[in-house]
């Protein structure tokens, strides 16, 4: 990931500073983005396959194949990828590293620690800067999903135009004019008959031609029917895998810096306790205090080192002063 490194200022409280440790060990935190739907070029891409797969079961014989695309599960293979500028949360910011104070100076009178011949002080300091810092931010990123699918291949099987002659359906019967006239018996017999030999499927030849002697048809007359082209229902016949198709995305993402760099501070800030007073190095009646590290009271002396406070230990600390100028209990 490029880390965007950035120079913060911020105004720290001692209490709360003194209690920050030095080194942070974190690593970058990007979360992990969950797929964007397949854009419609994906889907493009993949219905591409899929009539390609579809076409090659086609024998022209027209039959219909069509593939339809199935989606499936979509895996992160690169990123994310930061992209663009960082919105710092600013009320995440962790100091890091080391605290180097710009400004220093000693605050109260000396103290004295266990038998140390020297005298020590608080040392505070009112501007500085950390060497690194943490925090939590919101960035643009990039990632590239593969998305898997795969392809229905359905068939819709082909009938061409046909042609059905329906054949006339009914029965013969004797013509009304006839009926109480003497030729009615031959005429009902003649017309019987006629009914008689189409049950036993004789082929008479004009089967519902009206009148056909003294008989007339009482019925449906023959007649064609046109079927035009037509295709069933498709019907699914195979699964199969497509080739993954990748697609690049951009989420905006909350995530964390480890190595946010150096961050300006100022306001109270106890740095630590040094030795502000020191006695001469070996014995000498006249030998005198030396001042170091900003102390510019006047309290290096053998007088108040009789009297001075411990910072730590206790006056039953032992010690040998012999170099301390004119000292005595």
């Amino acid at each position: 990931m490029s880390k965007n490194k950035f120079l913060m200022t911020a105004v720290m409280c001692g209490t709360v500073l003194s209690s920050i440790a030095s080194t942070v060990a974190w690593a970058d935190t990007i979360p992990t983005p969950s797929a964007q739907p397949a854009s419609q070029e994906t889907l493009a891409a993949m219905q591409e396959q899929c009539d390609v797969l579809a076409a090659s079961h086609d024998i022209a014989n027209g039959d219909k194949w069509t593939g339809e695309v199935v989606l499936g599960a979509a895996t992160l293979i690169s990123g994310p990828t930061e992209a663009g500028s960082r919105d710092i949360d600013e009320g995440t910011i962790q100091y890091a590293g080391t605290y180097v104070p710009a400004v220093l100076e000693i605050r109260g009178n000396p103290f004295r620690v266990g038998g140390s011949v020297n005298m020590f002080g608080d040392q505070w300091s009112t501007a500085g800067y950390w060497t690194d810092s943490t925090y939590y931010y919101t960035a643009d990123f990039t990632s590239t999903f593969q998305h898997a699918f795969s392809c229905n291949i359905n068939q819709e099987v082909y009938h061409a135009e046909q042609v059905i002659h329906h054949d006339a359906e009914g029965q013969y019967i004797i013509d009304p004019q006839l009926i109480g006239k003497p030729q009615e018996q031959a005429a009902l017999q003649a017309c019987n008959a006629f009914n008689a030999a189409h049950v036993n499927g004789a082929n008479q030849g004009f089967w519902g031609d009206s009148p056909q002697g003294n008989c007339v048809f009482e019925g449906t007359q023959a007649y064609d029917e046109t079927i035009p082209e037509h295709w069933d229902a498709p019907v699914l016949l195979f699964t199969v895998a497509g080739t993954p198709v990748n697609q690049d995305q951009t989420d905006s993402l909350y995530a964390f810096e480890d190595h946010g760099g150096q961050v300006q501070v100022t306001g109270e800030y106890h740095v630590g306790q040094v030795v502000i007073c020191i006695s001469p190095n070996k014995p000498t009646p006249g030998g005198t205090w030396r001042t170091q590290n900003g102390y510019t009271g006047n309290k290096c002396t053998t007088d108040w080192f009789k009297v001075a406070p411990w910072g730590s230990g206790t006056e039953d600390s032992n010690g040998t002063y012999i170099s301390v100028p004119n000292y005595s209990l």
